[in-house]
């Protein structure tokens, strides 16, 4: 009896233990479509704990100006093949003015044959039909850009010089689609499947936030699952103890909570940063290797809110930087990180009005310089922002302050790490075959009963770094734990 008191003692005062039938970890795309899935076959007996304020993950949608703006995913990628499609084909647009695209350099506009939209090519090219093993997207994309664009232009000096040092956005672009900050760590190989039709939907205004009300049916109206109650913010977790026949899960704050089965949804950059502290016993050395072996870098984005729109008709820009440019950088923006022949500004080159919101700019950053960049203040990235705009538009517009400048932190976010997953060199150097399926296999308990499961976009075989390879690992899960509790 005083034992049993004492516990109780224990409990109240260093934290709460409560159990559930279901903990999800994670209240992202993958976890909303885990929790929807249970919800559809009436499985109530769930909790999900959420690191952050607010749910969403590495979807993060908020209301700027005239409609929402996206700080996370912002497109849908592509059409057939495609779960987010699917769910919001009747709310996302397709915006063809995303791929006319206004280049500047030396401060005029390019005008001439379109490298930028042949270098995009070239990309999808490479990717898509590249037979090199053991190569990298950055090994075999050079290699492509020199015998066709830099051949082609060997007699004409400025259009050398100009495809030199568009060299560089191109590379940026590469990285920005591979979630990476270096070229050469990613594999030109790759099990990566496109979905056909349009890679750039828009949400038009409403955010990438909408999928996670038509997941859980409410939206276009509030009449599907009201799940607030289960949902419980700043839990973040700290150890996932695997018993006999069930999963002890504690968090930071020292609650505890127990379970029958716990889905684990947060980024492989959390894995890779904490796996070892995470899960006891620790995980097996297979999915160890996939953990290691595939590739989790970031991205950033940079919002900018006018007071009014001084562009006109064009609505994206891309800024090619040369050798005295970056001279100037040196002088003229003396923070942030550089070297002795590069500034982290001359990676800064593509900026995009958001879509149906008319005073706002989505600028995308990426490149070897993303995590110190991302410790920037908003004023020295307005400041940096204000510079780049006046220096390569100027003499068209007239370009003004922004108003609001917010810049996204994925890498540096203990509970992100990053932005999305990636395959790597070493991945096949090292011959492991099956990584994303590695990543996704289940626990078992000394029953044999799957007790820990895995989901993430890093877990789908095909569509990993997107949302709706995400939303297909919460649905396979979601299915995995129905037919386990029916």
């Amino acid at each position: 009896m005083m034992s049993k008191m004492w516990f109780c003692v224990f409990v109240c005062l260093f934290g709460c233990a409560s159990a559930a039938k279901v903990i999800i970890i994670g209240a992202g795309a993958s976890g909303i479509a885990t929790a929807s899935r249970l919800l559809e076959q009436n499985i109530t007996d769930f909790i999900i704990l959420e690191a952050e304020n607010r749910i969403g993950g590495r979807i993060h949608s908020f209301y700027l100006s005239d409609g929402f703006v996206d700080l996370g995913a912002q497109f849908v990628h592509g059409e057939r093949g495609n779960i987010a499609y699917t769910l919001a084909k009747d709310y996302v647009v397709h915006n063809p003015e995303m791929n006319e695209v206004a280049v500047y350099f030396e401060g005029t506009k390019k005008t001439g044959e379109n490298l930028q939209s042949i270098g995009k090519q070239l990309y999808y090219e490479v990717s898509e039909h590249a037979p090199y093993e053991n190569l990298s997207i950055g090994d075999v994309y050079l290699s492509r850009y020199n015998t066709t664009v830099l051949t082609k232009y060997k007699d004409d000096p400025e259009m050398t010089s100009y495809a030199n040092f568009l060299l560089k956005n191109l590379e940026a672009a590469v990285l920005a689609l591979e979630g990476a900050f270096d070229w050469f760590k990613v594999s030109a190989q790759s099990s990566f499947h496109e979905a056909d039709g349009d890679q750039t939907l828009s949400w038009n205004g409403l955010g990438y936030k909408t999928i996670l009300d038509i997941l859980l049916k409410n939206f276009p109206n509030q009449t599907g699952y009201n799940i607030n109650d289960k949902i419980f913010l700043g839990k973040s977790v700290n150890k996932i103890a695997l018993k006999e026949t069930s999963v002890e899960v504690t968090c930071k704050d020292g609650s505890v909570y127990t379970s029958d089965h716990v889905v684990f949804t947060p980024s492989l950059g959390v894995l890779k940063n904490r796996h070892k502290d995470i899960f006891q016993p620790e995980l097996s050395p297979e999915k160890v290797n996939a953990i290691e072996n595939l590739g989790f870098d970031g991205i950033m984005k940079i919002i900018l809110e006018f007071p009014q729109a001084w562009w006109k008709k064009e609505r994206n820009f891309l800024f090619v930087w040369n050798d005295k440019d970056i001279e100037d950088l040196k002088r003229d923006i003396p923070f942030g990180p550089k070297t002795d022949d590069d500034h982290w500004l001359s990676w800064f080159g593509y900026f995009g009005i958001a879509p149906n919101n008319p005073h706002v700019m989505i600028g995308w950053y990426s490149g070897p310089f993303v995590e110190e960049v991302e410790k920037l203040s908003e004023d020295q990235i307005g400041k940096a922002v204000f510079y780049t705009l006046q220096k390569h538009l100027g003499r068209d517009y007239n370009v003004t302050k922004p108003r609001t400048v917010i810049h996204s932190k994925w890498r540096t976010n203990p509970n992100f790490r990053g932005t999305y997953s990636y395959e790597t060199v070493q991945l096949r150097m090292k011959n492991i075959t099956s990584a994303h399926e590695k990543l996704s296999e289940p626990v078992e308990g000394g029953d044999g009963k799957q007790r820990i499961l895995f989901a993430g976009e890093a877990t789908h075989p095909s569509r990993f770094s997107t949302v709706d390879g995400a939303i297909g690992s919460g649905f396979r899960e979601g299915d995995r734990l129905v037919n386990m509790l029916k």
